[in-house]
C-alpha cells in the first residue's frame, strides 16, 4: 500500500465526525440551543475560508508524506502532546 493512498484514506476518515460535529452544532443553532451574535455571512464566508485552507493544508501534508518519512514530524508530535497533557493535568 502506497503512503499517500494512506494519507489520503486518514485525511478523508476525519471528514466524517467533522461533518457530523458541524451538523450537531446547526441543529443546537436551529433549536435555540446556541445563541450567537454572529450573522450567515461571516458564518459562510467563515466556513469555505476554512475549507479552503483545510484543502491546501491537506494537499501540503500528503505532499510531505510522499516525499519524506515524518519521523521529525512525529517527534514533534510527541513533545507537543506530552506538553499539554502534562500542563492540563498539573
Amino acid at each position: 500500500m502506497k503512503k499517500e493512498s494512506v494519507a489520503q484514506f486518514s485525511f478523508l476518515m476525519v471528514l466524517i465526525p467533522i461533518l457530523g460535529e458541524a451538523f450537531l452544532d446547526l441543529m443546537k443553532l436551529l433549536q435555540g440551543e446556541i445563541v450567537s451574535d454572529l450573522g450567515l455571512l461571516p458564518a459562510l464566508v467563515g466556513f469555505v475560508a476554512a475549507f479552503i485552507t483545510g484543502c491546501f493544508a491537506c494537499r501540503f501534508m500528503i505532499e510531505i508524506v510522499r516525499r519524506q518519512r515524518l519521523v521529525w514530524f512525529a517527534i514533534y508530535c510527541a513533545i507537543v502532546g506530552s506538553i499539554a497533557i502534562i500542563t492540563t493535568v498539573c
